[in-house]
């Protein structure tokens, strides 16, 4: 069995192994793309509107009882 060195193997061989590269690389931009859709998908149905609600709430209820000095910080 001869060692065969990467500027001596076949153009079917090279082809492969490229095809074989943008399949591997496809899957895993695949996956971090499904994560980064999840976490945004988190993002906009959970965290968006659970920030609107409290920034409601602290805007109904006005300022608490160390702010009624008179100063307000915003």
């Amino acid at each position: 069995m001869e060692v065969i060195k990467m500027g001596q193997q076949s153009i079917f061989v090279k082809i492969l192994m490229v095809i074989g590269f943008f399949f591997a690389a496809s899957i895993i931009l695949s996956i971090v793309m499904g994560l980064l859709g999840g976490l945004l998908w988190f993002g906009i149905k959970v965290v968006l509107p659970i920030a609107i609600i409290v920034w409601i709430v602290k805007a109904i209820s006005g300022p608490s009882n160390r702010n009624r000095c008179g100063r307000r910080y915003y």
